[in-house]
């Protein structure tokens, strides 16, 4: 088995990205991780928390939210609600991509996760997944899966039923994007019906690619991502990430 190819630069990240455009046929969805050896699985199913931990706090968060977001998905839209969990930070069944490379280097690279979490001096990996294939193998239909059709539908209402017990599908489901965050982080999601790593499933032998990102190289490659207009205040556009963003800008008063 050979080892992954090296990204030491944004020059190596935009090489890799021409490899996977020619090697799948649709666009690939990427993913960054810090840490190398991090897993392909959704946060709410790295660890058993019991069977009623996801149905509980997906409930409260629905039930909880109108009155603090002005924009919230209707009572029944249960897939809008799991995005919408999904990037505030609340566990989910859902593993965040995005279609842009430069996106998923950013996550892997971020200070947020490098320093403020102190992973600066681990290898990062980016993943490259081919979704449409995938879900031609898993859910029985190439092309990314509408939310409604009836095998990501199954794996979505799962994530609000206490104590219902795992399912073996996975699938790579369209995106609405309800949230500005969605829409400047290119975001696509897969939806987990069980905790065993993308990585590892034999289904989906091919549709995988990883590449490590050297601890030595991840400072670089944010200075890079920063050159190229990709940084925390554009990847989060809000108030609180443009002000921690300026904060630490030493190129500030150049505009």
């Amino acid at each position: 088995m050979t080892s992954p190819a090296k990204i030491e630069s944004v020059s190596d990240l935009l090489s890799a990205s021409w490899t996977m455009l020619s090697r799948f046929p649709g666009q690939p969805w990427w993913r960054g991780h810090a840490v190398a050896s991090w897993r392909l699985v959704p946060s709410v199913l790295r660890e058993d928390r019991g069977p009623i931990y996801e149905a509980t706090i997906a409930n409260k968060f629905a039930a909880r939210a109108p009155s603090r977001y002005p924009n919230t998905p209707a009572k029944g839209d249960l897939a809008s609600w799991l995005f919408l969990m999904q990037h505030y930070g609340l566990p989910t069944r859902l593993l965040d991509w995005t279609e842009s490379p430069l996106m998923a280097a950013y996550f892997a690279v971020s200070v947020e996760q490098n320093v403020a979490e102190g992973y600066a001096t681990e290898d990062g990996a980016l993943w490259a997944l081919d979704p449409f294939t995938m879900n031609g193998r898993t859910g029985g239909q190439e092309g990314l899966l509408q939310p409604g059709h009836a095998y990501a539908k199954n794996l979505v209402e799962r994530a609000f039923t206490q104590g219902t017990a795992a399912d073996p599908g996975v699938a790579a489901i369209v995106t609405e994007e309800i949230d500005l965050r969605m829409l400047v982080q290119m975001s696509g999601f897969t939806i987990h019906g069980n905790p065993t790593p993308l990585e590892v499933r034999p289904e989906l032998d091919g549709l995988l690619a990883s590449f490590i990102i050297p601890a030595a190289s991840k400072d670089r490659i944010r200075r890079e991502l920063a050159s190229l207009g990709v940084r925390e205040r554009t990847v989060y556009p809000d108030l609180d990430h443009l002000a921690r963003d300026l904060a630490r800008d030493e190129y500030a008063e150049l505009g």
